[in-house]
C-alpha cells in the first residue's frame, strides 16, 4: 500500500511540476492559467499524500479525474504528445488513489464518526 501511495504522490508531484513549467514555457492564455492551477493543486495533494493523509486519497483520485476530462477535451481541439503523456500518468494516478481508497478503509466511516469493523 505504501507503494502504491509513493507512486501516486511521485506522479501527482512531477505532473504539478510539468503543469506549472507550461507557465515559463508557453504563452500566457487562459489554457496555461488553468493548466498551472491544476499544477499547484496537484503539487499539494501530492505532498499530503506523502505524508499519508488519508481524506486526501479522495483528492488524488477526483482532481486529476478531473483534469484527464478537460484533457480528453483539449485532445479533440489540439491532440500534443505532451497532454496524452499528462493523460497517461492521471490514469496511473487516478487508479492508483481509488485503490488506496478501497484498501484504506475511508470509505467505511460511518456519519457518526465511528469506524465501522471490517470482519
Amino acid at each position: 500500500m505504501n507503494r502504491i501511495r509513493h507512486l501516486a504522490a511521485s506522479l501527482l508531484c512531477l505532473t504539478g511540476v510539468i503543469h506549472v513549467a507550461q507557465l515559463g514555457t508557453a504563452q500566457l492564455s487562459r489554457r496555461v492559467i488553468i493548466m498551472v492551477i491544476f499544477g499547484v493543486a496537484y503539487l499539494i495533494i501530492g505532498g499530503f499524500l506523502f505524508r499519508n493523509n488519508k481524506t486526501t486519497y479522495y483528492f488524488g483520485a477526483i482532481v486529476p479525474l478531473i483534469g484527464f476530462c478537460l484533457a480528453t477535451a483539449g485532445m479533440l481541439i489540439n491532440p500534443t504528445i505532451l497532454m496524452a503523456f499528462l493523460m497517461a500518468i492521471d490514469v496511473v494516478i487516478i487508479l492508483s488513489c481509488f485503490y488506496l481508497i478501497k484498501g484504506s478503509g475511508v470509505h467505511n466511516r460511518r456519519s457518526s464518526g465511528i469506524l465501522s469493523v471490517r470482519e
